[in-house]
């Protein structure tokens, strides 16, 4: 691993960490209160993916703390007021007027992981070459569900490096069914298997 790819933690990364836990916790329990978990979990990650990832300006504003708060409850209100669930909507405005609208992304993974974590749903990594559409995203999952007897929360990273198939992961498992970890994978057993012929042929040269 190269020295650009490491990340160093740093006060920003667990203040960040610990907002997130915090305002999930606070989001669940609403959820929990009207038997909406699922659905806001979901609204959330739509939130995120749809709309914060896909219109960085929008993204930029919610973050800026020069831009005053009411303003904020406002764009709220017209972007989503017809989109989410009022538990959801209300959600957004408290973390608005408490200023951590920035930490959106933060809440949201906190949001996921606590959930799957009291509902024994696993959580399942998809590293794909192309972005994997809604259909095909279900048709894993069902697919998953069925092979590990559990429920399955399932998210899609893109990875262009990627040759072609996916990576699969499951908590701190990975299974590599891309044609570049198959090519690692082809490379490894080649080299392992070529020393172990030097070893033998040098062995019976000793004997």
């Amino acid at each position: 691993m190269t020295a650009e790819m490491i990340k160093i933690d740093t006060v920003f990364d667990d203040e960040s960490l610990h907002v997130g836990q915090v305002y999930a916790k606070a989001l669940l329990a609403a959820a929990g209160n009207v038997g909406t978990i699922d659905q806001v979990v979901d609204e959330l990650r739509t939130v995120v993916a749809d709309v914060l990832n896909q219109q960085p300006g929008l993204d930029a504003i919610f973050s800026n703390p020069r831009i005053d708060v009411d303003s904020k409850v406002a764009m709220l209100d017209r972007i989503f007021g017809a989109r989410v669930s009022p538990t959801l909507l209300n959600f957004l405005k408290v973390v608005a007027r408490r200023r951590r609208l920035g930490m959106l992304r933060s809440i949201e993974k906190s949001v996921g992981v606590m959930r799957d974590a009291a509902t024994g749903r696993l959580q399942i990594l998809l590293t794909t070459a192309e972005p994997l559409d809604a259909m095909s995203m279900e048709n894993i999952r069902t697919s998953l569900s069925m092979k590990f007897n559990a429920p399955v929360s399932v998210s899609n990273k893109v990875d262009s490096s990627i040759l072609g198939g996916l990576v699969i992961r499951v908590g701190d498992v990975v299974y590599d069914g891309s044609v570049d970890g198959q090519l690692k994978n082809l490379r490894n057993t080649t080299v392992a298997k070529a020393e172990q012929a030097i070893r033998d042929r040098l062995g019976s040269l000793a004997s």
